[in-house]
């Protein structure tokens, strides 16, 4: 089977743990095939550019960090952290178009997401409710879990759990009834929404630990 890959840019994408992304050096994450750079400003602010240089497509990655700014390490050009190019050894003239492309990027509980659709479009009030990474009452681990599949196969996943019964037998499911029971869905503004009600049934093993 061939899955093509289309990703939909318009929404913002988790793209860092906080803790991942430092004030002393530089992180690169690759995001619908884009190849991201990250850092922080002094002020402790994140930042998300183009990580390629606009000269030779050098990655800025394995650059060096200055300030507030970064510095290609192939021919030496400077980018500040708006993504505009601020030096150039040898050369006085910049051109006003030698800038990276520069994603809006925000930080919310301890998740870096950047936006990877249209600039004008990106829209805070959109991130998504992550108060329990950082509520004293829950606890956590961070990590990832890393698939060699298409994230197509892995949305489709996570939007039918009728597989919870035999699959998680042991942990999330413990009955048959969850297969057995009619999904009910519904379109949302930018999305659906799966409702599965399970009644008069056990409670799942992970549930009962």
């Amino acid at each position: 089977m061939v899955i093509t890959e289309r990703f939909v840019k318009n929404c913002w994408y988790v793209a860092a743990w906080s803790h991942e992304v430092h004030d002393d050096r530089l992180f690169t994450r690759t995001l619908l095939g884009e190849p991201v750079l990250l850092f922080r400003t002094t002020d402790g602010g994140p930042v998300a550019l183009a990580d390629r240089c606009c000269h030779r497509h050098a990655p800025l990655s394995v650059g060096r960090k200055e300030g507030d700014c970064v510095r290609c390490m192939y021919h030496g050009l400077k980018y500040d952290h708006l993504g505009r190019c601020v030096e150039i050894p040898g050369q006085s003239a910049i051109p006003a178009k030698l800038q990276l492309k520069r994603y809006p990027v925000a930080e919310r509980g301890r998740w870096v997401f950047v936006w990877m659709g249209e600039p004008d479009s990106a829209d805070p009030s959109l991130l998504p409710d992550v108060s329990a990474l950082h509520h004293p009452d829950w606890r956590m681990k961070p990590g990832y879990m890393h698939y060699k599949a298409s994230y197509l196969l892995i949305s489709d996943n996570l939007l039918d759990f009728s597989h919870l019964s035999y699959v998680h037998e042991s942990t999330l499911g413990g009955t048959p009834a969850i297969a057995e029971t009619r999904a009910k869905i519904e379109k949302i503004p930018r999305g659906v929404r799966l409702t599965r009600r399970i009644e008069n049934t056990v409670p799942a093993p992970y549930h009962t630990q």
